[in-house]
């Protein structure tokens, strides 16, 4: 396979446009079912739709309007905004889509430019692509001593900012897991809206610091902040495609004529499914709290016993490591782990300076875990 990671330049159109190299790669790797699979950056977790519709379940196929209340109102009250703030979207990707369709300034007849911080899930970076706007890298680097937040350059975050009208970001880092350190975030928010630039957060991951202190969606930040999320990855409901946009109610408006004019309307058999749990969200976020409790420690002491350094994110279901000889992580997982029946996720997916990173997931039931490290550190042992 060629580059895997995000492409970033100019706009694309027809057989000019990007592959997603993650995807085509991650697809056919879960289609060979390995055994333990730490690639999953989202809670896996079995939702009891029968309890939930309990009468209901006939009227999946059935429109939704003349039953249910407006979901808008439904995201709203969960996240204490009023309705008017909220666009309902097939999914986080499309809401990247929309939202960034709803900020982009065109008055001006020039091309925009979007700056998109790496590294980074390809569909965030390569949106912009498809929307006539050209991109530019911005990054978030490991700590230098190895602990806590990776870090922005100011100078090079300025430099792209003064050439960029829009800004993507993912707080909760793809692939190490880490949020912004504090004076980092203040930062983006401060000079963002000095330079009047609207800021785009792809906030899937974030729900699993809810209820905690550090639990800040940008949404919160002004009226240049625009938050995205889903059911996708927290709360393990990828496969109802349900997603969200918060923004303030002009961004939201033009977000709603977006939708509406690309996609019409949500499907019913989503907004029914999506209704039917939503009351019950938060124990997802316990399952959560509760995988770390049990599955990090196993992670940690085998890691230790292969002297491999280890930033544990204080948040979320997943982070990241360097290999051991910087040993290349595509390679290791599709001969090494592949041998050893693991799957986990090349660095190099979201950026070319990861390419001797490994991602690694604790979204699995506990038994079924601890076999899979161990078989995962058959596979290190091997490339020491």
């Amino acid at each position: 396979m060629d580059n895997t990671w995000p492409y970033h330049g100019s706009s694309t159109t027809g057989a000019d446009i990007h592959p997603i190299r993650y995807l085509d790669w991650y697809i056919p790797r879960l289609q060979q079912m390995r055994k333990y699979n730490l690639s999953y950056s989202g809670l896996q977790y079995v939702w009891d739709f029968e309890k939930y519709l309990a009468q209901s379940l006939g009227d999946v196929g059935y429109h939704h309007i003349p039953d249910l209340p407006n979901p808008e109102q439904m995201v709203a009250e969960r996240y204490g905004v009023k309705s008017e703030n909220i666009v309902i979207t097939q999914g986080a990707t499309q809401a990247l889509n929309i939202a960034l369709l709803a900020c982009i300034d065109s008055s001006d007849n020039e091309k925009n430019t979007v700056a998109v911080e790496l590294p980074a899930y390809a569909p965030v970076v390569q949106t912009p692509l498809l929307l006539n706007c050209d991109t530019i890298p911005v990054q978030r680097h490991p700590p230098a001593d190895g602990i806590g937040p990776w870090r922005i350059n100011k100078n090079e975050w300025i430099d792209a900012l003064q050439q960029s009208k829009v800004l993507m970001i993912t707080p909760q880092l793809n692939p190490c897991g880490w949020d912004y350190e504090s004076n980092d975030r203040k930062w983006i928010i401060d000079t963002c809206k000095e330079m009047g630039i609207p800021i785009i957060s792809d906030e899937v991951y974030i729900d699993s610091m809810k209820g905690t202190d550090d639990y800040k969606p940008f949404h919160l930040e002004g009226e240049h902040c625009i938050s995205v999320n889903s059911l996708t990855k927290i709360y393990g409901l990828g496969p109802l495609r349900f997603g969200w946009i918060i923004a303030n109610e002009e961004i939201s408006l033009n977000a709603k004529r977006a939708f509406l004019t690309l996609s019409g309307m949500m499907a019913s058999p989503t907004i029914r499914l999506a209704s039917a749990v939503f009351p019950y969200l938060d124990l997802a976020i316990e399952k959560i709290k509760h995988y770390r409790e049990t599955n990090l420690p196993v992670l940690r002491e085998m890691l230790a016993r292969q002297n491999i350094a280890w930033n544990e994110p204080p948040y979320g279901v997943f982070g990241a490591f360097k290999l051991p000889n910087n040993y290349d992580s595509m390679k290791f997982v599709d001969g090494e782990c592949a041998d050893n029946s693991v799957l986990a996720v090349p660095g190099s997916m979201f950026a070319q300076e990861l390419s001797g990173w490994l991602r690694v997931a604790w979204s699995i039931e506990p038994k079924l875990f601890a076999e899979a490290i161990l078989n995962l550190e058959k596979a290190l042992i091997s490339i020491q």
